[in-house]
């Protein structure tokens, strides 16, 4: 998902009201750099803030929001364990919309497998706002007959229910009780009112004078809208079937497998899922919008997959332009680290109800109509979203603690599309816009990406600047080839921190333990490097063209809980006939350093390119 990090200096001075509006509107747009005035569609511009000033003031602006958009489900230990009893297998959808009353009705044919021998109460997410009509049960086992879809399944017996507390909870008679590895199906009919949650978890919007529909789901705002195990490490297929009204398009993950007009005005829309999808990447986008297509061909040259588009009218002609790159982002990241995750189904990007920012729904990424502008000022976007298809939605977070593995891969991928087009100074150009001067908590187990949107900074910017360092430890060949068999092992599954770690350190060859405590578990702020220097002849030989350069470097960071940084820091001596490179591993508080060059040296300069996330500061050298 692309997040905001631009603030409004003003925004301070405004009503309680306006500083929500506008700090939500931040939230949902993430840029290369949070200083870079960029104009908005009414021509404002949003001004300059200080990095650090700026994630301070979302911090304290967040109070605000929390009073307004609280409320995220927290599930006691009971209704995890409860949950444990069961793998959620496929799930078909079916919807229809009553726009007028802004309201939905949904049959959702959910099969789940049993995980004990005890499944007699079956919990399923569902939130309050929706009313359950009906239950129906059938243990696919004991059918007889080996039905493929639960939807097939022609006799259904009635199950008994009640909602409670966002949970459907369903009780089984005893003789229905499923044996361990059972599959159970469950026909659960529910209509109502979606709300808005989160960040805009189900909207009737209007826009450009048309109706739209459409969802953003995460974190776990998905049974607002549909009942569901909504839980990220319990991955399944999906069907979703849209019966919208004749003149709309209804979009959602997967292949279309057909359209089927019906007599009473309607048109129904089918989609297919045939790889495991997390529920906070399921989506619908329904209204007034113009398709297009394009093709991806495999790196092996054997499969051909659609890359989709659909355009609000009024913007397609701009669509076209920005998403032009598309089939040749998806081709640099398959070469990067893998083939695309989804080859048999599709990629597309769909425009749907916010202004700004996107969201990587599995195979169709949801797109902020703002980003449309026509010459290619958003391609980071585009990468960013796209880059989730391999870090996020293959390879997802096994719970929101690990949120910084989709975020910051997606948004580090960010540079590296821009290295792909720019060459490095592009590259270290686009990483520099991602320090803040200031992170706000750990990456690893940011509780604010739920309770304090701050964190956002640290997830996503820092989380791109930990793997750019990780690069630069481990030299690119090492780094990419521990990324690609990152993606390898967990692809279609779920990962944590920890496995990218275990990962790393294989091609790597040695513990990357220090890395990790002091950049993604423990540490919150950065080394503060002060650096002195002089240089005599070469073993006090005159006039020999060699010259000892004495370094002295010292961390003086105090108020960092991690005292000391040990990272490998490249110095660079510039002398009369150039610049020379070192690598030197800091692993002391003050550390003396002596280095040789063949000319007389000019400057010295402390991690010249930026591989380290720092401050540096020049002292006087001391005898």
């Amino acid at each position: 998902m692309q997040n905001p990090q631009k603030y409004k200096k003003g925004a301070i001075l405004f009503s309680a009201g306006v500083i929500f509006n506008l700090f939500i509107s931040a939230l949902l747009f993430l840029g290369a750099s949070v200083l870079t005035e960029r104009g908005t569609a009414n021509g404002k511009v949003l001004v300059e803030l200080s990095k650090e000033k700026g994630v301070q003031v979302v911090e304290t602006l967040w109070g605000i929001y929390k009073g307004s958009a609280g409320d995220v489900r927290e599930d006691s230990e009971t209704e995890l364990k409860m949950l444990a009893q069961y793998d959620a297998v496929d799930y078909d959808l079916a919807l229809s919309f009553d726009i007028p009353n802004k309201s939905i009705t949904g049959i959702n044919y959910m099969r789940i497998r049993a995980e004990t021998d005890t499944l007699r109460t079956i919990y399923v997410n569902i939130y309050d706002n929706l009313k359950v009509d009906k239950v129906g049960f059938q243990n696919m086992m004991r059918t007889g007959i080996n039905y493929r879809e639960a939807k097939d399944i022609p006799t259904w017996y009635d199950a008994e229910y009640i909602q409670t507390k966002n949970y459907l909870i369903i009780t089984l008679k005893e003789g229905d009780v499923p044996m361990k590895g059972d599959n159970v199906a469950l026909k659960i009919e529910y209509s109502g009112k979606p709300v808005k949650k989160g960040f805009d978890s189900f909207s009737f919007k209007e826009i450009y004078g048309n109706m739209y529909i459409y969802t953003l789901s995460e974190p776990n705002w998905g049974p607002v809208w549909w009942p569901s195990k909504d839980f990220p490490d319990d991955k399944a297929d999906i069907n979703m079937r849209l019966t919208v009204p004749t003149g709309m398009k209804g979009v959602s993950n997967g292949l279309l497998k057909d359209t089927v007009q019906n007599s009473d005005g309607t048109t129904t829309f089918n989609w297919e899922s045939s790889y495991p999808i997390a529920t906070y990447l399921v989506s619908i986008v329904v209204g007034n919008l113009v398709y297009w297509e394009d093709t991806y061909t495999s790196l092996d040259g054997n499969k051909q997959m659609p890359v989709v588009y659909y355009a609000f009218p009024k913007d397609s002609a701009k669509a076209r332009i920005d998403w032009k790159p598309t089939p040749d982002m998806i081709k640099y990241f398959a070469e990067t680290f893998g083939e695309y995750p989804f080859i048999d189904e599709k990629y597309g990007n769909c425009m749907f109800g916010w202004t700004s920012g996107a969201m990587e729904h599995q195979t169709i990424t949801s797109y902020g109509y703002l980003l449309i502008t026509g010459d290619n000022r958003y391609d980071f976007v585009n990468a960013h979203e796209l880059a989730h298809h391999w870090f996020g939605d293959a390879v997802t977070l096994k719970d929101w603690k690990n949120i910084w593995l989709n975020e910051g891969f997606a948004s580090y991928c960010e540079a590296l599309w821009k290295e792909n087009v720019g060459g490095k100074n592009a590259y270290f150009e686009h990483m520099r816009g991602f320090d803040f001067g200031y992170f706000s908590g750990t990456v690893y187990d940011p509780k604010g990406f739920i309770d304090n949107p701050a964190i956002y900074a640290t997830i996503y910017q820092k989380g791109a600047w930990v793997l750019h360092m990780l690069r630069g430890v481990m030299g690119d060949e090492k780094f990419f080839a521990g990324c690609r068999a990152y993606y390898e092992k967990y692809k279609y599954s779920n990962a944590e921190t920890s496995d990218l770690k275990a990962v790393m350190e294989e091609y790597h060859g040695s513990s990357l333990t220090y890395f990790f405590d002091q950049w993604v578990y423990k540490g919150t702020g950065r080394p503060k490097y002060e650096y002195s220097w002089k240089f005599e002849d070469f073993q006090g030989q005159k006039g020999s063209g060699a010259y000892t350069v004495r370094l002295q470097l010292r961390q003086v960071q105090k108020e960092n809980e991690i005292e000391m940084y040990k990272m490998p820091v490249k110095i660079t001596v510039v002398t009369e006939a150039g610049d020379k490179e070192f690598t030197v591993f800091n692993d002391q508080k003050e550390q003396a350093i002596l280095l040789t060059v063949d000319s007389k040296p000019k400057e010295v300069l402390i991690d010249k390119d930026g591989w380290i996330l720092k401050k540096v500061a020049k002292g006087t050298y001391e005898k």
